[in-house]
């Protein structure tokens, strides 16, 4: 977490770019909204605001992923910018809703911190996937 901000690297969305890379897009999207759900369940805060902004800012951050990864023609890294960016719009959409016009005032900041975000997962998916080449085979028994 960067101080001053609710911005957060986005690590866990590293697992859905591998996911729906290596597997698809279904499953990728099965996994991003189980991870949202799970820690839906698990938080504090339970199902309440906070969880809003997870759902919003997860559901377009799945969407873009999943149409991108159709399209066949983006690099995982490429993806996982565009997935970042349209995070958070989702949450600023969502919060802005929720709470007030006023936080579209961070959109900015928001936005440019999204991309080295982007950047970073992308690239650390993009090497796992590398990595792992041939560990995903559906006829391989685990």
């Amino acid at each position: 977490i960067i101080p001053g901000t609710a911005f957060k690297i986005g690590f866990a969305n590293i697992i859905i770019l591998i996911v729906a890379f290596a597997y698809g897009p279904v499953e990728g999207i099965v996994v991003g909204v189980l991870r949202i759900i799970i820690v839906g369940l698990l938080s504090p805060s339970g199902f309440g605001p906070t969880f809003m902004l997870s759902l919003s800012g997860g559901v377009f951050s799945i969407i873009t992923i999943v149409l991108f990864r159709l399209i066949n023609k983006f690099s995982i890294v490429a993806v996982s910018i565009i997935s970042s960016v349209m995070h958070v719009v989702g949450q600023l959409l969502a919060a802005s809703s929720l709470f007030s016009d006023v936080v579209i005032y961070y959109a900015p900041i928001m936005l440019v911190l999204s991309i080295p975000a982007g950047v970073l997962t992308g690239i650390i998916a993009s090497r796992f996937l590398k990595i792992s080449e041939g560990w995903f085979t559906e006829d391989k028994e685990i």
